[in-house]
């Protein structure tokens, strides 16, 4: 059961997030990214709840505008080595901050891969006379690779590691889905250059963000959520720590950027259905404030390292969920791990139509049993 006496704080992180109803943002994509520095995107249907869950009015279909039309928003791997979609005109200052960190994490596996510098040199040259035509598929750039002798068949993981070699370096990002593949361009041809901050300053700004978006918060949180080195995380903090405001509580250590805002009425329940991945989760060193263990063994279920989906209930993880498709309706049953109030039954309504609104489809929902969760391998 949720420790009551931190309640403030997890109400505090929803506020935060844009996830509680004062706070979620205008139907907007790149703000909506803005306002969280970068959202987790490895499966972009996760990347695109994760926009849903966090404004008002907006559909996936102009999510979908805003990555391949309007080039508003960037797919490409940023925090902890991992593919994350930002607004277009964060994505240089950001890769200032991870680019040196990103060719650093992959160095280890480009060896054993046989990737030498030779050979990523090469294979970057490649790609970028192979994207100077526009979007190009994987399976395409794997052919043109072997083509021009850079790798030999069976391709495996080399082909992977190069591409996010040549995106670390700030040459390529994620492209539009090409006949269901995904696709890739040149950074500088997909989107303009834009003015932002540099070397310590861009620094200063993901601190900025990050306490912004993510406070309260302590320097563990921070470092387990963007993935740098813990001098660069005492760094960044310096650098704004005029701006930090320790948050007052049991527990020591979190910061908010300026003074903590108030969490208004919880008179009624805030209730959230967050998707794959959501940066509510990802966020923290720790989730042991926002669920229990049954929480983190349902997030967990699986394995392959996925993040499912769970009903938030005032910040705290109160179950899993999931959305079938079902001639042409979306089916989205919620399964408690202990008993939920029927309070909620009306917020967990909204967030069905929500869903069913942004994907454009009928939807239901229905409770699952009250029985907990047991994981899928017991």
């Amino acid at each position: 059961m949720p420790d009551p006496t931190l309640l403030h704080l997890r109400l505090s992180r929803l506020h935060a997030q844009h996830l509680s109803d004062d706070t979620r943002l205008s139907a907007d994509v790149p703000a909506v990214t803005r306002a969280l520095c970068a959202l987790q995107a490895q499966a972009f249907d996760a990347a695109r709840h994760q926009v849903r869950v966090r404004s008002v009015g907006l559909t996936a279909a102009a999510v979908d505008r805003a990555f391949e039309e309007e080039r508003s928003v960037v797919r490409t791997w940023l925090m902890r080595g991992t593919l994350h979609l930002c607004a277009a005109d964060d994505v240089r200052w950001l890769m200032d901050v991870f680019g040196s960190a990103l060719l650093q994490l992959g160095a280890g596996r480009r060896r054993n891969l046989g990737l030498d510098d030779a050979t990523c040199e090469r294979g970057v040259q490649v790609l970028r006379t192979a994207l100077a035509g526009g979007p190009m598929a994987r399976r395409q750039i794997r052919e043109r690779m072997v083509s021009a002798g850079v790798f030999e068949e069976p391709v495996g993981q080399s082909l992977v590691h190069l591409l996010y070699h040549a995106a670390a370096l700030g040459v390529i990002c994620s492209g539009p889905r090409v006949g269901g593949d995904d696709s890739f361009v040149l950074l500088d041809d997909w989107v303009p250059r834009s003015n932002g901050p540099t070397g310590e300053g861009a620094l200063a700004e993901l601190a900025r963000r990050y306490f912004a978006a993510y406070g309260p918060a302590g320097a563990a949180d921070f470092a387990a959520w963007s993935g740098l080195r813990q001098p660069v995380i005492r760094a960044a903090m310096t650098a704004i720590g005029s701006e930090l405001a320790e948050f007052p509580g049991s527990i020591r250590g979190l910061y908010t950027l300026g003074p903590a805002a108030g969490v208004g009425d919880i008179a009624h329940p805030n209730v959230r259905l967050l998707g794959h991945f959501d940066t509510f989760l990802l966020g923290y060193r720790s989730r042991e404030h926002l669920g229990g263990a049954d929480a983190e063994a349902w997030i967990h279920d699986g394995g392959g390292g996925w993040i499912r989906p769970v009903i938030c209930v005032d910040g705290w993880i109160a179950g899993g969920w999931r959305m079938d498709q079902v001639k042409g309706e979306l089916e989205i049953k919620v399964m408690p791990f202990d008993r939920i109030s029927p309070r909620t039954d009306p917020a967990i309504g909204r967030e069905v139509a929500a869903i069913s609104r942004f994907l454009a489809r009928p939807a239901r929902w229905s409770r699952g049993p009250l029985v907990g969760f047991a994981p899928a391998h017991e």
